[in-house]
Parts: structure tokens; sequence; C-alpha cells
């Protein structure tokens, strides 16, 4: 094994370079004077040609997978991450002990755990630069089962005979997204109490979670922005609450801070005040507070078309 001192030093020469070395000196030049020609070691130089081999080998140790078989699992492991289900590391390693097993394929895995070891995985990652760790982010399976091909098409089809019907096809200014985002007021810390020394788990009967708002924001697509409306819990409005809201935003009250199909409608009085005139399509997803037919009434006398989004 290389040292720190000469790691990397090792094996610079070209694979051309060799070759023209070889032809050389079975021209009749000196193994000195091609080594020095095409800088070339002598000494690999002279294995070369005892050999008659002309293609640059692999050093170090060879490696359990061939080059054909790494390259299909890296096919096959950008394939499930496209589709929503990528691998893990440990998945990834016992996957692969277990294809050496099957294959009857000689390797020094770990039999006790069954997973291929942590320097197969390392020497993995540096011949397949195309494979790198990544944080994954959780998607709903409901959700991931929107994704194939007829629901997309079918959605694109729709969304596209509305702009034509509307008349705002290339008008961007008439297209609308609204959504909602719940913010917590006050983050949840653990306290510090007193208790029996050794106690291992020690309960405080407190909320488990802090007080949430809910704030709906919306905005179209050459990037105008109508100002928000916060939801607040609770029944009576705090003066303090709408002190520091952007200029035209509104506060309202909910049961529970989030939105209720009679809060969507006093969201679409506001809505229209800031809306471009003249027809517009205001898209959003199918929570449950929007599906309801009062509110396809009050759009429809704003002069707000909807578009719902399916879960």
């Amino acid at each position: 094994m290389p040292t720190e001192r000469n790691r990397g030093i090792r094996e610079k020469w070209s694979e051309e370079n060799m070759q023209n070395a070889i032809a050389a000196v079975r021209n009749g030049m000196s193994k000195n004077m091609a080594s020095k020609q095409f800088s070339v070691p002598r000494g690999t130089l002279r294995d070369y040609l005892a050999k008659n081999v002309t293609l640059k080998c692999s050093m170090g140790r060879k490696c359990i997978l061939t080059k054909e078989q790494e390259t299909e699992l890296c096919s096959r492991i950008i394939r499930l991450a496209e589709v929503g289900y990528p691998l893990t590391s440990k998945v990834l390693r016992r996957c692969v002990f277990n294809f050496c097993d099957a294959n009857s394929i000689c390797h020094s895995f770990n039999e006790e755990k069954k997973l291929a070891r942590r320097f197969w995985l390392k020497g993995f990652f540096t011949r397949s630069p195309q494979i790198r760790k990544r944080k994954a982010q959780s998607m709903n399976p409901a959700r991931a089962q929107k994704l194939n091909r007829f629901i997309v098409n079918d959605h694109f089809v729709k969304l596209r005979e509305i702009l034509t019907n509307l008349n705002v096809m290339g008008k961007p200014q008439h297209i609308y997204n609204m959504d909602l985002k719940g913010c917590r007021l006050a983050l949840h810390h653990q306290q510090s109490v007193l208790a029996k020394k050794g106690a291992k788990r020690v309960h405080f009967v407190a909320h488990e979670h802090g007080q949430n708002v809910t704030i709906v924001s919306c905005g179209n697509a050459l990037g105008s922005a109508v100002p928000p409306v916060v939801l607040f819990k609770g029944k009576r409005m705090k003066q303090e609450w709408t002190n520091s809201l952007p200029p035209g935003s509104l506060a309202l009250m909910t049961p529970k801070g989030s939105m209720t199909t009679e809060t969507f409608k006093l969201w679409l009085q506001h809505f229209s005040k800031y809306k471009v005139p003249g027809p517009c399509l205001l898209i959003f997803d199918s929570a449950k507070c929007h599906l309801d037919y009062t509110i396809v009434t009050v759009a429809e006398e704003l002069g707000i078309t909807l578009y719902c989004l399916t879960k």
C-alpha cells in the first residue's frame, strides 16, 4: 500500500506513450533511450516487453464486480431514484452481497451482517462519479401515483383548453396560483426540570407543538404577488398581530388557525381587489375546504375561473 509521501505519483504515463516506446524498442532503440524519450518507467517497459502486452494494466486489487456489472448497477440506481424509490447505502450494500452470493462471485464481504464492506462502497463511488449521495425529500404515496404519463398529459390538455377559452394564452398576468403555508409562532424547546437522580424518562404535561398560523399566498405567472392573508387561531383579533403585516394584508380569525370554506370565500373577495382587470385563472390544490359548490358561485360572480389540481 503506498504511503502518504508517495501516494498518487505512480503510473503517470499514458498508454499511447507505452505503445510508442514498445514499438521503438522492437525497431532497434534501446530500452533506456525509449524510456527517456517517451517518459515511461524503464522497469515497466521491460515488464511489458517480457509479457508481450501493450494495453495498460490496472493497478491494485481486482474489483469484485466487473466494469459491465457496475455500469448496469449504476443505471439501476439512477432509474430507481427517478421513479421515487432511491436506494440507501445500506440497501445497496445488501443488494450487492446478495448478488455476489447468488452468482457465486468471490468476495470478502461481511458474512455475519450480509453486507458489502464500506471500503467497497467508497471505491464504487470513486469508480462511478455519476452516483452521489443526496438528501431525499419525502413524497406522499398518493401524490407519487399521480406522476404518470396519462394523468400529466390529461392535466396539460385541460389547462390548455381553459386558457384558450378564457383567451389568456400568452398572458401570464392573468394566471394565478395560490397556496397555504403553516408557520409556527413559537419553537418547541425541551425544558430542564428537576427529578430524582437516575430517572431515565421525565414527562412534562404541556402542548407538544407551538401555536400555528396559516399564510395564504398568491401570485401570477408574471411574478406579481397579491398581499397575503394570515389566519390566526381564536375568536378575538389582537391589534399587535396586524401591526407588522405587509401593506394590503388581511388578518382573519378561524377556530383552528387553518383555512375553512367560509374563509376561502373571504379570501376570494380579497383576491378580486388585487387581480388584473378582466378574466383570470386561479389554480389551487384540492384541499377539503376548497371543494364546495358555493365557492364556485362566488368565484363566478367575481370573474374568477377556478382550476383545482388533483391530489
